[in-house]
């Protein structure tokens, strides 16, 4: 995954927009799944108030490069995360790597030219979650504590 830019000028409306078409097509994809989940992170101030409408003397926020997407605890208590990552092959997102090669499990990616990562995340649930740390799902599903 791309680094994250230091100055708002690093990022692009492209960008803001390929995330926000990843999340409309996400959410065609995932059927009934998308009353367990969020949109979190950097597209939701695009989401909320349209750029278009800002006041001339107000900056409009810089923007995301990922889908961040919050899960409710039910995805859990219910093993219903069996059924999202499924879902997400069906939809034909893989799992992402990190810069080294190895599979990122808890992030995923749609494929294309240029692509967009999602990323999935949900609070601690058991006393001894840290948040920021990985939870196992399954082999090839894992989750960030937020």
């Amino acid at each position: 995954m791309a680094d994250k830019p230091n100055l708002a000028s690093g990022y692009r409306s492209e960008q803001v927009s390929l995330a926000r078409a990843t999340c409309l097509y996400l959410a065609t994809k995932l059927g009934d799944l998308v009353n367990e989940l969020v949109i979190v992170g950097g597209l939701v101030p695009s989401l909320l108030i349209d750029p278009a409408t800002l006041p001339v003397d107000r900056e409009a926020h810089v923007g995301t490069m990922d889908l961040d997407v919050g899960l409710a605890v039910a995805i859990l208590d219910e093993g219903r995360y069996r059924t999202l990552s499924e879902a997400l092959r069906r939809a034909g997102l893989t799992r992402d790597v990190n810069e080294q090669g190895n599979p990122t499990h808890q992030r995923w990616r749609v494929e294309g030219a240029p692509s967009v990562t999602v990323d999935f995340l949900i609070p601690p649930t058991r006393s001894e979650d840290l948040g920021g740390r990985i939870r196992n799902l399954e082999q090839d599903c894992r989750i960030s504590r937020s």
